[in-house]
């Protein structure tokens, strides 16, 4: 039977943070555009940035102070269950996640570049 992705951890600047279900990503690369022309729709590429999106549980060891954006750049790292490990070197957060009263902030990635390692 085929297995599907059921669990995903994520790491950022070498710190592991607990994460309910639901984080996502889309890694970089080309993307096509439609360019209409008079009779029929030509095709163009360009770049598309890529996107990770995971809800950090607000904890002792972990706060919104992590991922402020004059930190910079730093690597976000996703290991799915499947054994396959997404790294992200040259991530950025663009703002500091809004914080919840349930202890989660929903964290945004802006990503570059990457490497995909499979078990």
């Amino acid at each position: 039977m085929a297995q599907t992705i059921g669990i995903s951890q994520v790491w950022w600047r070498g710190k592991k943070y607990d994460t309910p279900k639901g984080t996502k990503w889309r890694i970089p690369g080309m993307q096509n555009e439609d360019q209409d022309a008079s009779t029929r729709t030509l095709r163009s590429m360009r770049w598309n940035k890529g996107m990770a999106q995971a809800t950090i549980f607000i904890t002792k060891d972990a706060d919104e102070d992590d991922f402020d954006p004059a930190l910079g750049e730093g690597e976000l790292q996703i290991q799915t269950d499947l054994g396959t490990v997404y790294v992200f070197p040259d991530a950025y957060v663009k703002a500091k996640p809004d914080v919840q009263d349930n202890g989660q902030a929903p964290v945004t990635w802006t990503l570059n570049t990457y490497q995909k390692i499979s078990a």
